[in-house]
């Protein structure tokens, strides 16, 4: 009986192992983690459209920079995901825009963007997308945002 079910662990280990892995691919193919070429790399925004919050709408699904004030901003750490909100040109929830900082990425902020982003005029580069009808970029990166009315 030890032998027998010695062979059976093992058989169930390599089923396991062979599920994580194939797991593992699929979580990786279909986008739901970043790969290492998914880096945000501000020369890719060069040649971008810069654009008003206002005008953004226009441009969702398409890569630009959008430049507006940062009038409020929250952390909503008792959220799932513990997203930062920072609502550019109108206070929510008339926001023309937002960007969302999840809590994962608040690590790869200096200090935290609530106050640091709070009352500037920003600049923020990626790709807009749209939640409850208000476009927004999703900001991993503090390379993803400038401070200044210069724009990008």
């Amino acid at each position: 009986m030890g032998k027998k079910g010695g062979r059976g662990r093992r058989r169930l280990a390599l089923a396991i192992a062979a599920f994580l892995v194939v797991l593992a691919f699929l979580i990786r193919r279909t986008g739901l983690t970043p790969t290492p070429g998914d880096a945000f790399d501000p020369s890719e925004y060069r040649d971008v459209p810069v654009l008003s919050t206002e005008a953004a709408a226009g441009h969702v699904g398409s890569r630009a920079v959008v430049c507006g004030a940062v009038v409020n901003s929250v952390f909503a750490s008792g959220t799932r995901g513990q997203p930062t909100f920072l609502n550019l040109d109108r206070t929510f929830p008339d926001q023309p825009f937002d960007l969302v900082i999840w809590g994962r990425n608040r690590n790869a902020f200096p200090s935290p963007p609530e106050v640091a982003y709070q009352g500037e005029h920003v600049c923020a580069a990626g790709r807009i997308t749209e939640h409850q009808g208000v476009p927004r970029i999703e900001v991993s990166s503090p390379s993803q945002i400038r401070i200044g009315p210069e724009g990008w």
